[in-house]
């Protein structure tokens, strides 16, 4: 089974080279040619027509359960690629419980109930190891911001 993920392209490349771009940088894909056996985890193109493309990506690829993970692999990193929906194989559906939180209990815990909940992001990759990381988060809490998450596609 695969996640399919399906995008609207603007590009000046035929669509297919495009597709197959997408399918390369969303999940195996590196700047130095590799060579040898064929990756499993390497998404693929299922449809490219016009401007409309739909990526299979190996559900081995994901960590049941990590929703940034899912939206890091399928909608990060993409310039003038919009996506339209992803169609989730049952494997990854069952991993998913609900909503342990929802924004009244987030809007309890942080006691915000009169205005919009404001958040950052903190990016590790650009150099901060776990402690400076760390350093950012709080900083940022405590220059008032309710919410701080990280950006990376962590699974463990």
């Amino acid at each position: 089974m695969e996640l399919i993920a399906k995008y609207h392209v603007e590009t000046d490349l035929p669509i297919q080279k495009a597709a197959e771009a997408i399918a390369a940088e969303q999940s195996t894909g590196t700047w130095t040619e590799v060579r040898g056996q064929d990756n499993p985890l390497a998404a693929r193109v299922v449809s490219a027509q016009k401007s409309e493309v739909e990526i299979g990506f190996p559900e081995e690829l994901f960590r049941p359960g990590n929703v940034p993970q899912y939206l890091s692999v399928v909608a990060g990193n993409l310039k003038k690629v919009r996506l339209l929906d992803v169609i989730f194989p049952q494997s990854i559906i069952r991993a998913h419980k609900g909503l342990r939180f929802g924004i009244e209990d987030a809007r309890k815990i942080l006691g915000v109930y009169d205005r919009p909940l404001v958040c950052t992001i903190v990016k590790p990759k650009e150099g901060l190891d776990p402690a400076g990381t760390a350093a950012m988060a709080e900083a940022a809490v405590r220059g008032g911001l309710d919410l701080v998450k990280d950006d990376e596609t962590l699974t463990d």
